[in-house]
């Protein structure tokens, strides 16, 4: 007890001082005595412990009070975060839609412009190795799809249905080193044949020396391959190469669908005859 009593003597005797103080205002103010002249000195001599009572439990309240501010402004900045996080979400989606939307209703259109069936697919997958220029379209026989197709898109030729299943096809590439098209220059009608290469490019192979080719110059389809209809653009000519000697020249193509990017196809039973010009869209 004794020692319980040194240790906390401050406090103790701070507290006893301060109790005697009250006592004696409390007394003081019941009888209405002024001439109390050991209370009016006590309560001279308590007056400072009392005030930093006041501003201590003043500092306490502020520090409260801010406390409690501080975590009502953090539980709405995160309310604000969280609803802010779900506007981004709901535009990003919304800006898909609209973007499928516009690629649906370009396809709609190219695909009213043939006589015979024309499906729209999407591409499903694409060969991870880039020797293999093919992909798969979510269109199969049980769609109508059947191997040999040819597959467009608004832009220009994308290549044929070289394999099919029940609900998926696989396409081969126009850039493709396996992959052939009968063209046409379009401004001198020279004709040849549009194959891919292995380092994923196109060349136009096997026009006549003498005719007229120039970079710049757009390629279409013949339609005498008995694959792809008439006049649907291929690409546009980037370099001729012309030997010194040989009866033929080469053209590299760029083509005109982006192939590493397209999300949107049209499949065309063979040779099938559109119902008006198609599109002669620009060349990338």
């Amino acid at each position: 007890m004794l020692e319980f009593v040194r240790r906390n003597r401050v406090i103790l005797t701070s507290g006893f001082l301060l109790f005697v103080a009250l006592l004696m205002v409390s007394r003081g103010a019941r009888s209405g005595d002024r001439s109390d002249v050991l209370g009016r000195v006590a309560f001279e001599v308590m007056r400072p412990f009392q005030g930093a009572a006041a501003a201590g439990i003043e500092t306490v309240n502020d520090a409260w009070r801010r406390y409690v501010a501080l975590v009502g402004v953090r539980e709405e900045n995160d309310r604000l975060r969280r609803r802010l996080e779900e506007l981004e979400r709901q535009a990003v989606r919304l800006t898909e839609t609209e973007q499928t939307n516009r690629r649906l209703n370009e396809l709609l259109g190219f695909r009213s412009q043939f006589d015979s069936p024309a499906f729209a697919a999407q591409i499903i997958g694409r060969d991870a190795l880039p020797w293999f220029g093919t992909v798969t379209i979510g269109k199969g026989e049980a769609d109508g799809v059947n191997k040999g197709m040819a597959v467009l898109s608004p832009f220009g030729v994308v290549g044929r249905v070289i394999a099919t299943s029940a609900h998926a096809a696989r396409v081969l590439l126009l850039t493709d080193h396996s992959s052939g098209v009968d063209a046409l220059v379009q401004r001198t009608r020279a004709r040849g044949i549009v194959e891919g290469s292995l380092d994923g490019h196109c060349v136009m192979k096997y026009v006549k020396r003498e005719e007229d080719i120039d970079v710049g110059d757009r390629v279409v389809t013949s339609g005498l391959d008995g694959i792809f209809p008439k006049g649907v653009l291929v690409g546009e000519v980037v370099h001729v190469t012309r030997g010194q000697r040989g009866l033929l020249q080469a053209a590299e193509i760029r083509p005109a669908a982006p192939l590493e990017s397209i999300e949107d196809v049209v499949v065309v039973s063979s040779n099938a005859p559109p119902t008006a010009d198609l599109p002669k869209a620009e060349a990338r």
